[in-house]
């Protein structure tokens, strides 16, 4: 590729090969003529750096030899990036065919500093997948707005090159998307949901392990967003966190609602969505009371 790419697409990659290469297999099919670079932030290690240089050579691979949180391996990828819009995607995500365009599209139609969408399930076999996926996307099943929001998905978001320049710092310390967003939408940048924009989340996970995740998300969004409230909204936050469950729940409740899809599958994955909500608040109380620790190098 010559000159400067209309789109840097960066995955980060925590859970292996077969999830890697069924990301890139779909992003090495899809259509229009969008010059777009490939960029993998690996930490896996020779089982998949090996593989990716054999089996997708123009993919600019940036490997660590050690653990890395996925926001660490996103601003990796973004630092080393070339492309005048920018895209995060994660190794469990399989793009649509028209993603790219899409969002390339999509950034020229709109002034927003980041643009994403929908993220839907294609791990469906199985209940405790439908659980995760309830957990962790129930904001963006389609059809999401078509419009501004105050929250885009970590795995199907994009940005203009120079609203990058107010995130760097950021980016280099680690944060995850919420607290960029934050950032952005502080200095008067705009987010917005587009529904062209769609990518498949499709992973599959054992009840202890996602437990055990939860957990640890809970404990590391609350123990970074310490840095950001006071020392009394902090209190508050940890008192009021045995409530959490119940609250979530409802929130997601209403999102499936909302949407007119998959209401009786989320029905009868209701005491596993609870149980896992329950880890989530459990987590949240620690990070609150003695901060992240290392939860976030637990987290995929």
């Amino acid at each position: 590729m010559t000159g400067t790419p209309d789109l840097s697409v960066v995955i980060a990659s925590v859970n292996g090969r077969p999830y890697l290469d069924a990301c890139l297999a779909a992003l090495s099919r899809q259509s229009g003529s969008i010059a777009a670079e490939i960029l993998v932030a690996d930490c896996v290690g020779p089982s998949v750096s090996n593989f990716v240089r054999v089996e997708y050579p123009h993919v600019k691979l940036i490997s660590f030899g050690e653990r890395k949180s996925v926001p660490e391996l996103r601003a990796a990828g973004i630092l080393a990036s070339t492309g005048r819009l920018v895209a995060i995607t994660e190794d469990h995500c399989i793009p649509e065919p028209d993603w790219t365009a899409s969002l390339v599209a999509a950034h020229a139609r709109n002034p927003a500093a980041a643009i994403g969408g929908a993220v839907d399930n294609a791990a469906t076999d199985r209940l405790v997948d439908w659980a995760v996926f309830f957990c962790e996307y129930s904001n963006f099943i389609s059809p999401v707005v078509d419009g501004p929001v105050h929250d885009l998905p970590g795995p199907n978001v994009s940005y203009k090159r120079e609203a990058l320049g107010d995130l760097e710092d950021m980016l280099r310390e680690g944060y995850w998307e919420t607290f960029l967003h934050t950032r952005l939408e502080a200095r008067g940048q705009e987010l917005r949901s587009d529904p062209t924009v769609r990518v498949l989340h499709k992973k599959h996970f054992g009840f202890w392990s996602f437990f055990r995740e939860r957990f640890a998300y809970g404990r590391a969004y609350a123990g970074t967003r310490n840095e950001f409230v006071s020392r009394g909204r902090r209190i508050y936050h940890l008192v009021f966190s045995p409530a959490l469950p119940a609250l979530l729940v409802l929130r997601v409740g209403r999102r499936v609602l909302s949407r007119g899809r998959h209401l009786g599958t989320f029905v009868r994955a209701l005491p596993v969505v609870f149980t896992f909500m329950l880890a989530w608040a459990a987590g949240e109380f620690v990070g609150y009371a003695i901060g992240p620790g290392e939860a976030a190098l637990q987290l995929t």
